[in-house]
């Protein structure tokens, strides 16, 4: 009688192909297996659930090691860094002084994101540093992200975009090769 119940389900297994849903069927084709004591439908449910992860830790794992996942963080990166620069300059508009320090910036705006989102170590950490940031006069600074290798100050670093560098006081710093 129960495989007769089970045969019924299995047409139910090609929605395992679906990330999410196949999580989700899977998940209840593996009670139901259980329960039928059905060694198909416990098949099926564990293909839907495993197909499902490996459909997100792949496109983790592209995301973070593949050229086209470094680049597309790289541009978030400049997004993020375009950003905080406004900000530097607007404080310098409001204050008639560049900021010592990022966190300053939060007096202007409250939401600005001053955090490197390529420091980022492991696949799943949540840890970030800082953007690199420091003001070298009354008139200069220099602002940048430590770039994919996270080490300050080589070819991979990340400036902020400054197509008029005449009234800002970004200043980019020299590279170690």
């Amino acid at each position: 009688m129960s495989q007769k119940v089970a045969k019924k389900y299995y047409w139910y297994g090609i929605f395992t192909i679906i990330p999410i849903v196949g999580l989700i069927i899977g998940i209840l084709f593996v009670r139901k297996g259980i329960l039928l004591k059905n060694r198909i439908l416990l098949f099926i449910g564990g293909f839907g659930i495993l197909l499902t992860a490996s459909f997100f830790i792949g496109g983790l794992l592209y995301s973070k090691y593949s050229d086209v996942g470094k680049a597309k963080r790289v541009q978030l990166a400049r997004i993020s860094l375009n950003e905080v620069m406004r900000d530097v300059e607007y404080y310098k508009i409001q204050f008639g002084v560049y900021p010592d320090n990022l966190e300053e910036l939060k007096s202007v705006d409250r939401m600005v994101f001053i955090m490197d989102p390529l420091s980022q170590k492991g696949l799943f950490s949540t840890r970030l540093n800082y953007l690199h940031y420091k003001r070298l006069d009354s008139s200069h600074y220099t602002l940048f992200s430590a770039g994919i290798d996270r080490i300050p100050n080589t070819d991979d670093d990340v400036y902020p975009y400054n197509p008029d560098s005449q009234k800002s006081g970004l200043v980019k710093i020299e590279r170690k090769h």
